[in-house]
């Protein structure tokens, strides 16, 4: 199908095609048809493919076909929620317009100066982008007027909706022409679903369901951590509350599912590595608690009631999904998705995010805050009322000379503390001594009084590295004894 056979221009459509607009994706093909004529949309997806050519097309196409010179203000207003997203916009109305082909366009984002935005609301414009923020401000002050818009769309009101600006909204709606139409881009949600079809009642309904789109329907925790062992601390936590429920861990290398395995398995739990099991075993009946690194391309059975964790980050999204894959369907997950991260996997979140569009949801748990940060913070504030240092006689040669020389062996120890470091940070050779910080109990992992910071006490370091004691081998005995009545 080309997109001719979508009720639009052919001069349009054949500038469509010289942006690289060959095929129209299923998006496109299910809503420009209803846009061009002119109906009321919401379409159940917030990031399917070829989103933003699926309302500029025939946004543009409408404005190419009904030209009008003499107006006051936006013709068409388009609501995100996102000032990347502005750009992205902007791009493509370039794109999809040739020389002879031109519309008046304006955006409105936050940190901009007022006075500019305030005329260009006032301007004659076709097509006006706009953060709700700044709009929102403009409304408010009687600035803004959109009794005369003939198209309103709304490419992301999930996200306007849950940083509690739908009044905006609903002041647009409010002021907009009866007969204008509204496009709305809305994720399923709880709250969401029924405000949107309050609000449109009479709209059609359009259901993409994408990668991206069904990625986020999961519900998704970030628990940040400070290191390798304050990790730990917050997977024995979560294992706990989960009170033996079978649970998938996703690690990105088999090294750190294999120091999971033995951690785990210490604490009392009935867990293993998948590359350290016969393929027989890699299920949640052989193993309730399943370590899955990524090196070895291999994901377990699960469904929408396993618990999942993800102790690593992927670098790369596909990896992400990959692990997901099974749980991306149209069904709610009854369970949270738990993700781990340290600040050294910052970027890995940052992206993962940036993918999905909108911020995770970070949690703490009480005794197990992160403590970087307020580390940072410290650092980082300067003593009140402290005096300018004078410089001594004999200038800055004779200065750095002496900081030189005394400076030396600091440097040199500093050299020998970071020869010593190890895996993760933590100093080699030396042994955690148990404290009682965490408990050993089976089924009861992490339930100890865990001191806040705790994992950056000398006692606690090396605890990665940490060797079995005698008394604790009792599982891992348990699953040769296990394995035993298997072969029989």
């Amino acid at each position: 199908m080309s997109f001719v056979n979508l009720g639009l221009q052919e001069s349009f459509a054949a500038t469509i095609a010289d942006a690289g607009y060959e095929n129209p994706t299923e998006l496109q093909e299910q809503l420009i048809p209803l846009m061009t004529q002119r109906k009321s949309v919401i379409v159940w997806s917030q990031s399917a493919a070829g989103k933003t050519g699926a309302f500029l097309i025939p946004a543009i196409d409408y404005i190419l076909d009904n030209p009008l010179e003499e107006h006051h203000g936006s013709r068409i207003l388009v609501l995100t929620s996102r000032r990347d997203r502005v750009n992205q916009i902007t791009y493509t109305v370039k794109r999809l317009l040739d020389e002879e082909q031109q519309i008046r366009t304006g955006f409105i984002v936050s940190g901009r100066p007022y006075q500019p935005q305030m005329r260009l609301l006032r301007r004659p414009l076709d097509l006006m982008i706009a953060t709700p923020g700044r709009l929102n401000d403009l409304v408010d002050n009687n600035k803004a007027d959109f009794s005369k818009i003939e198209l309103l769309i709304i490419d992301d009101l999930t996200a306007i909706y849950k940083k509690g600006l739908s009044e905006l909204i609903d002041k647009v709606i409010a002021q907009k022409p009866a007969d204008t139409p509204v496009i709305a881009f809305v994720r399923p949600d709880d709250e969401v679903t029924p405000y949107i079809r309050n609000l449109l009642p009479s709209a059609e309904e359009v259901t993409i369901e994408d990668e991206k789109s069904l990625l986020l329907q999961l519900p998704q925790v970030v628990h940040k951590s400070d290191d390798f062992t304050h990790k730990l601390a917050l997977l024995d936590h979560t294992l706990g509350t989960l009170q033996g429920k079978p649970t998938v861990i996703f690690t990105n290398s088999s090294k750190t599912a294999k120091t999971l395995a033995d951690h785990l398995a210490n604490n009392g739990h009935n867990a293993d590595s998948t590359h350290l099991l016969d393929s027989e075993e890699r299920n949640l009946e052989a193993c309730p608690i399943l370590i899955t690194p990524d090196e070895e391309g291999f994901v377990p059975e699960m469904n929408n009631d396993i618990p999942v964790i993800h102790f690593e980050i992927p670098e790369k999204i596909e990896t992400y999904i990959n692990r997901l894959q099974q749980l991306l369907n149209p069904e709610k997950h009854n369970e949270t998705i738990t993700l781990l991260a340290t600040h050294a996997e910052h970027d890995n979140l940052k992206k993962l995010e940036d993918f999905l569009g909108e911020k995770l949801e970070s949690r703490n748990v009480a005794g197990l805050e992160p403590k970087q940060n307020s580390r940072a913070k410290k650092a980082n504030d300067k003593p009140e009322g402290r005096k300018p240092q004078q410089r001594k006689p004999g200038g800055a040669q004779a200065n750095r000379g002496r900081k030189t020389a005394g400076s030396s062996p600091a440097a040199a120890g500093d050299k020998q503390q970071r020869a010593r470091k190890g895996p993760y940070g933590r100093t080699n050779n030396t042994q955690r001594k148990s404290s009682g910080s965490r408990s050993t109990t089976p089924g009861q992992a992490g339930g100890g009084n865990y001191e806040i910071g705790g994992w950056e006490s000398k006692e606690n370091q090396g605890y990665a590295t940490q060797k079995p004691d005698a008394e604790k081998k009792v599982v891992i005995r348990y699953k040769e004894k296990k394995r035993r009545t298997l072969v029989k």
